[in-house]
């Protein structure tokens, strides 16, 4: 069944504050993620207690995505990031019924091709593209039981790993090539 994501969350903007390289909460900016959506490149963002704090804290099944920007993309959060607000780059998107939609699926769905260029199309304006919140929560998604939304996600996580496993392999051919070919130049140097 599909539903416009107004009707199955709540969205709103992540709080403007000036970043700290200490602090008790994690300040997500969007150069935190890497090209699998993953905040692997966090470094030394944090804030400290704001004002209505605990609306902008991330919880288990809420995703982000981004509202401002280039790069148009969502992320789940996982509790093993610990406390994290996101930056006013982002929309957090706090799912009203847990039981009917899991936050992981969401964003697979976002990052998904059709629906992502269908984002890239809602944002406008000239010098740095942005996402309307009317816009994005008039965004129809479809979703499916539970289970099946549990297979989507698990599938994905397998293809994901298998494209992180890929990309290992080729780094780890791209060296061994290097030093294969500098150590045949080595070689021939001494030879001559």
């Amino acid at each position: 069944m599909k539903y416009r994501l107004n009707d199955i969350a709540q969205i709103y903007y992540g709080p403007y504050e000036k970043a700290e390289t200490k602090g008790m909460i994690k300040y997500l900016v969007s150069s935190h993620f890497d090209e699998f959506f993953e905040p692997s490149l966090f470094k030394e963002s944090y804030i400290d207690a704001i004002k209505d704090a605990e609306k902008y804290i991330l919880r288990p099944n809420d995703i982000i995505v981004t509202g401002k920007g280039q790069r148009i993309f969502a992320w789940a959060y996982k509790e093993e990031y610990g406390q994290v607000i996101p930056s006013s780059l982002f929309y957090i998107i706090k799912i009203n019924d847990s039981s009917k939609l899991i936050g992981e699926y969401l964003a697979n769905v976002l990052n998904s091709q059709k629906v992502n260029h269908k984002l890239k199309s809602l944002s406008g304006g000239t010098s740095i593209p942005s996402i309307q919140k009317k816009e994005l929560g008039q965004l129809s998604i479809y979703i499916p039981p539970i289970e099946k939304q549990r297979q989507i996600i698990d599938m994905s996580k397998l293809l994901d790993k298998d494209v992180e496993l890929a990309t290992q392999l080729l780094e780890k051919k791209k060296a061994l090539k290097t030093g294969l070919l500098n150590m045949i130049i080595n070689d021939n140097k001494t030879d001559g």
